[in-house]
């Protein structure tokens, strides 16, 4: 059995959060904010599988509505 002591996992970085007021922090939050407004919450994962399926079904939505008030009209 090995021992846990030599063994130990390497600790990740750690990234302090500026101090609250300092221009560092005003740019950190500006930063972050435009991170989240373009990011709408699907997290870092840009191009990947799930992103094109959500897209392709939003725009099959849209296509089929536009269709479905041409028709009723």
């Amino acid at each position: 059995m090995a021992n846990r002591k030599k063994t130990k996992k390497p600790r990740k970085p750690q990234h302090h959060l500026p101090k609250v007021g300092t221009p560092a922090d005003d740019a950190y939050r500006q930063r972050r904010s435009r991170e989240d407004v373009l990011d709408f919450g699907l997290g870092n994962h840009r191009g990947g599988p799930l992103t094109w399926v959500i897209a392709a079904v939003v725009v099959v939505a849209l296509v089929a509505g536009v269709i479905g008030l041409i028709v009723l009209t």
